[in-house]
């Protein structure tokens, strides 16, 4: 069944107002009709089965027949701090790692930085609609945040913890072992925090900082990763790890 996000202020009691880019995908690209079944979804976690009563492409509208929880996000929050890179290579992150569960995304320049241009109002609106056609496409039911942009001192000021760094240089911490070791404050606290520098990674000073500021640095193996793979990855290994990869967690 088709998935739309909507703005709460769109639903009312038990009717539906679809976004105009909605109505237009549902007339002209879908061909949906009145009677057609879809679900909407505020960003509360809950889903709405809707039956539509009216599809125009300006204008598409239905009604409520249902209303329950979400199963589409994981039970812990991953917040990633993704060195920008060139916009098709973060566009990429945001979708690959929205579909994966990521709960928020906080761009940060780090000294080897090549995108350092200020982040346009205009490539905002593009990544979130990318964030919610992704996620949209995923099954889930909220939107992952969208962060501002932050300095790579500011970010690790800021970040919440237990928290890990992906650095290709570091050779005798893996991911895996530092996850088993974390794992209590993770289970604990529900969250983790990874940090994933951009196309020229991170210099020793960085790392140290991060480090001193307590944040793990780890390895991601033996093959140096494109930032724009480390981060998913990284992802990946945390949300199997902790179970939430379908795998029973008995």
């Amino acid at each position: 069944m088709h998935r739309f996000f909507v703005p709460p202020t769109h639903i009312e009691a038990d009717r539906v107002s679809l976004t105009a880019d909605a109505a237009r995908q549902l007339a002209r690209v879908l061909r949906s009709r009145p009677g057609d079944c879809i679900t909407v979804l505020d960003d509360s976690g809950y889903e709405y089965a809707v039956t539509l009563d009216s599809v125009t492409a300006h204008n598409s509208t239905g009604v409520i027949t249902d209303r329950y929880l979400g199963e589409g996000e994981a039970q812990l929050c991953i917040t990633l701090y993704q060195g920008l890179m060139k916009s098709d290579r973060f566009e990429y992150v945001l979708q690959k790692g929205t579909e994966l569960g990521i709960s928020r995304f906080v761009p940060i320049i780090s000294e080897r930085t090549v995108a350092r241009n200020v982040v346009s109002p205009n490539r905002l609106t593009r990544w979130g609609k990318i964030i919610r056609e992704a996620a949209e496409q995923a099954g889930r039911s909220r939107l992952p945040a969208l962060e501002e942009t932050l300095s790579f001192t500011e970010a690790c000021d800021a970040i919440s913890k237990p928290a890990i760094i992906g650095w290709e240089s570091e050779r005798d911490t893996g991911i895996r072992d530092t996850l088993v070791r974390l794992k209590a404050d993770v289970e604990d606290a529900r969250s983790i925090s990874i940090m994933i520098g951009s196309e020229g990674g991170l210099n020793d000073d960085e790392v140290e900082y991060a480090l001193i500021r307590g944040i793990t640095p780890v390895s991601l193996g033996r093959r140096i990763l494109r930032a724009e793979t480390a981060g998913i990855i990284a992802a990946a290994v945390v949300l199997y790890e902790m179970g939430e990869m379908g795998q029973s967690t008995d």
